[in-house]
């Protein structure tokens, strides 16, 4: 009895396991992914999936609103979120499988009226549109030219640098659909060519326009960064993957505290562009009712998680309990209520 007595002694002293307790959890203000409201109370997407995670893996938990550093808080607490993953943070601290996946998107005004239209074609991928498209109206005008040029002199002159300015002409007007009539081909081998010119100049003619809508219609461009900021002062959030982005590319950008400041920039002027996740941006600008146009690209997967210390056995089951979350239909319901389908 005394042998059991002195072998479960010191069990009994040693403190309970870290799992069994509270765990203190430290919540940054990263609205739709975390937002404390007047009361302190904390909600927001990775919020929500945490505490869905927690009953999962039977985790008592405390949450405290703390600074943007989440190495500096985890300090003090188990675990931090949303915290943006990134090289530097993960050689500091483990992070668990991201809670969202976003994309870097970026924000400007709504354009409006004829100089709205005139800027959105003032730009290099309209012209690089018109290039094409004159090289394309060339080439099939060519073609017709050399075809009809000795039987149908009188539409297709036979001097080179007229008949290919007739052939031109000919093949922008069938492209349009305007067909003046005052030139034809009257060959076989020439109508052949203008009725396949005729069927794939409606998918040229749709795409055109479609391409040229969008540029007047003040998207400024295609949404491909850093290409669409070549010539436009640019606002990111500091600290950000935006910023660690563009740096990274040659893009000269200055930075606000918060994505509301950046969006405010936009709307007043300050300067044309704002980049950061684009989630971020929807909501800011939804929130704060800011006229702009938030435009989601492909580049710069931004994974939102959560933090633990390096070595913490809390981070495997929060990873088992997410990614029973993360497939759930509770959610994917999470997901559709903070963040709708963003805009492309």
């Amino acid at each position: 009895m005394t042998f059991l007595r002195r072998l479960l002694l010191p069990l009994l002293l040693l403190p309970l396991p870290a799992l069994s307790q509270t765990v203190s959890v430290g919540v940054i203000d990263a609205p739709p992914f975390a937002i404390r409201d007047r009361t302190g109370v904390h909600t927001g997407l990775a919020v929500d999936l945490f505490r869905l995670v927690a009953e999962r893996a039977e985790i008592d938990f405390e949450m405290t609103a703390v600074a943007d550093d989440p190495v500096a808080a985890l300090a003090d607490h188990d675990i931090v979120l949303p915290v943006e993953a990134d090289r530097a943070l993960e050689a500091a601290a483990d992070l668990t499988h991201p809670v969202y996946t976003a994309t870097l998107g970026y924000a400007s005004k709504v354009g409006s009226g004829p100089l709205a239209v005139v800027r959105g074609l003032m730009t290099l991928e309209f012209l690089r549109i018109i290039a094409s498209v004159a090289v394309l109206l060339l080439v099939v005008g060519a073609v017709v030219w050399l075809i009809e040029r000795r039987r149908n002199t009188e539409m297709f002159r036979e001097d080179a640098r007229r008949g290919l300015g007739d052939g031109f002409w000919w093949a922008g007007v069938t492209l349009t659909t305007i067909g003046y009539g005052d030139k034809a081909p009257v060959t076989v081998a020439g109508r052949a060519v203008a009725m396949l010119w005729m069927l794939t100049g409606l998918a040229v003619s749709a795409s055109l326009t479609a391409a040229v809508v969008t540029l007047a219609g003040g998207g400024g461009g295609s949404p491909d960064l850093p290409e669409a900021l070549s010539d436009r002062s640019v606002v990111v959030i500091e600290g950000s993957a935006a910023q660690a982005f563009l740096d990274g590319r040659g893009v000269v950008s200055e930075t606000a505290p918060d994505a509301e400041t950046a969006l405010r920039l936009v709307e007043t002027g300050g300067v044309d562009v704002a980049v950061g996740a684009a989630p971020i941006l929807q909501w800011q600008r939804d929130r704060a009712g800011h006229d702009l146009r938030v435009r989601t690209t492909k580049w710069d997967p931004v994974l939102v998680t959560m933090a633990v210390a390096e070595g913490d056995a809390l981070r495997e089951r929060l990873d088992r309990a997410l990614l029973d979350v993360l497939t759930s239909e509770a959610g994917q319901e999470l997901v559709r209520r903070y963040l709708p389908d963003e805009e492309g």
